[in-house]
């Protein structure tokens, strides 16, 4: 006799049975740990690519907008800032009225900055390209400016005195109409009387080391090129010393005649005198 079918599977089937249920769980398991690190490489680059977009808008900003961010960066003395966006413009947008404001500017912020050697740069850059710019003069003027700030005492070296010199006289010479050619002669002045100053200082110390000749040469370099300096009168009297030490009377006298005649207001009148006298 057959035994009846017993419904209730035996523990070897109920073990397989027990493996398969579990294996789904085991994979949905493996599964959603797979799903939440795809979920964060994801969202990871979903946030570069936010911050990346950010950076291009930034970065691809018109001209317009890049010089007004400049022109604001200056006002809040952010100079470097400003120095930046400006370099950033010029390359970008070469060929725009920005792009030739922003020349100016950005010479204007390194010179505000003390940068004097690249704002002159960036000056001379634009007097050289845009000689009929109105702006020319401004620039030629703040050339002349740039070595004026680094013009030494006149027991140092003058390059830069020199320098500044000739600018000016470029901006009197190319541009006489300009607003700043007043204000450049005044200069001018100034600046030839420290050459002057200069001469003087390296023809007096010649003279008290008794290098007379040496005194000579710079006190008549004085007279040729620095007459109207405002020191001409003294070098007189010390070229009449100079050549009256060297036994040069004759040459002596006449630098003490002109000195009477010329500046007879002169402080140096009585010594004058007295050396004509003796």
């Amino acid at each position: 006799m057959s035994r009846p079918f017993d419904e209730r599977p035996p523990e070897r089937h109920k073990e397989a049975l027990k493996r398969k249920a579990e294996t789904p769980l085991k994979k949905t398991g493996a599964f959603t740990r797979r799903a939440f690190i795809s979920f964060l490489l994801l969202f990871f680059l979903l946030l570069s690519a936010c911050t990346a977009s950010k950076q291009e808008v930034k970065s691809y900003r018109s001209a317009e907008e890049m010089y007004g961010a400049a022109l604001k960066e200056y006002f809040e003395v952010k100079y470097d800032l400003a120095e930046q966006t400006l370099k950033d413009l010029i390359e970008r947008y070469p060929l725009t009225r920005y792009s030739l404001d922003g020349e100016i500017l950005l010479a204007d912020i390194l010179y505000a900055g003390q940068k004097y050697d690249e704002a002159r740069a960036y000056y001379t850059n634009f007097v050289v390209l845009h000689p009929g710019n109105p702006r020319a003069s401004y620039a030629l003027f703040q050339k002349g400016m740039c070595y004026f700030r680094t013009v030494l005492t006149i027991d140092r070296d003058q390059v830069s005195t020199r320098k500044a010199l000739f600018t000016f006289r470029d901006l009197v010479r190319e541009y006489p109409d300009s607003p700043y050619t007043q204000r450049a002669e005044e200069l001018i002045g100034f600046l030839k009387r420290r050459l002057a100053e200069k001469e003087f200082y390296v023809g007096r110390f010649y003279f008290k080391n008794k290098n007379y000749k040496g005194a000579l040469t710079r006190f008549r370099e004085i007279l040729k090129e620095f007459s109207d300096a405002g020191i001409t009168d003294e070098t007189l009297y010390y070229i009449g010393e100079s050549y009256r030490r060297l036994g040069e009377e004759k040459l002596a006298r006449e630098a003490f005649t002109t000195l009477i005649k010329d500046y007879p207001e002169s402080p140096y009148i009585k010594d004058a005198i007295k050396r004509l006298d003796g």
